[in-house]
């Protein structure tokens, strides 16, 4: 992974990004993971969250350690379930690094991950997907389908998660299979993100919505889907819904 200078400044070499909703004590523990990366790393790093419109535990008013890389937080301005899409998005545009590290809020990035990805030699023209395990040492666990390693202009290239799908739960894998079908898909599997589950954090995941789409959800996103492959509903939508730098 190569430096960048923008306009005289120089440029993270990695921007994580990362997609919140209700979950304080989960981000409350990122941070403090993030604070204690040793300097070498954090000086390369961005960190963006989106907050997908959180109405009780905004991101922004959960507290952050000092010490900490570049941090910049977003916030949706209306609460829509099941709209990570949109804050991915959003994460994605805003990032200032050309590579973007993509994942859930209940995945921590080990340092020694971070050090192999500055390490590699990842292309530009394909998508990276990485291996996990469980946190503290808890022994593998399958891949993460919705964590990714890309350039910010491949994000962009395979078109972005598609809003139109907002309130659906699931559909982000659609993002996945544009992907496979343009672009090279490479897996990393010494490249560790670390899942943390309920038995270390009760609310790591979102547990205020409920991931099971109604009949009439689960039907129009399948429609939607449909009607986009015969192209009879418009193309992927990105950036349609107003944010707010908060932080």
């Amino acid at each position: 992974m190569s430096e960048a200078e923008g306009g005289g400044e120089s440029l993270p070499k990695l921007s994580i990004v990362f997609a919140y909703y209700e979950n304080p004590q989960m981000l409350e523990f990122q941070w403090r993971e993030i604070a204690a990366y040793p300097s070498s790393i954090q000086s390369e790093l961005e960190v963006i969250v989106v907050d997908d419109g959180s109405p009780l535990f905004p991101a922004v008013e959960v507290p952050r350690p000092k010490g900490l890389p570049a941090v910049s937080i977003f916030r949706i301005d209306q609460d829509t379930p099941w709209n990570q899409d949109a804050a991915r998005n959003i994460g994605a545009h805003e990032a200032r690094s050309p590579w973007l590290l993509l994942t859930d809020i209940d995945h921590v990035i080990p340092a020694s991950s971070l050090c192999r990805i500055f390490e590699g030699n990842q292309v530009t023209d394909a998508f990276y997907t990485l291996g996990r395990v469980k946190i503290h040492g808890q022994g593998p666990t399958h891949p993460h389908s919705n964590s990714y390693l890309m350039t910010k202009e491949l994000y962009w290239r395979i078109g972005g998660h598609d809003e139109d799908f907002a309130g659906v739960y699931g559909k982000d894998i659609l993002f996945r299979k544009r992907a496979r079908s343009r672009f090279q898909e490479v897996h990393l599997p010494e490249v560790l993100l670390a899942r943390v589950g309920s038995s270390v954090i009760k609310h790591a995941g979102t547990t205020s919505i409920t991931r099971k789409n109604t009949f009439a959800r689960g039907s129009w996103g399948y429609a939607l889907e449909w009607l986009k492959i015969a192209r009879l509903w418009r193309g992927v939508q990105t950036l349609s819904h107003p944010y707010t730098k908060v932080f």
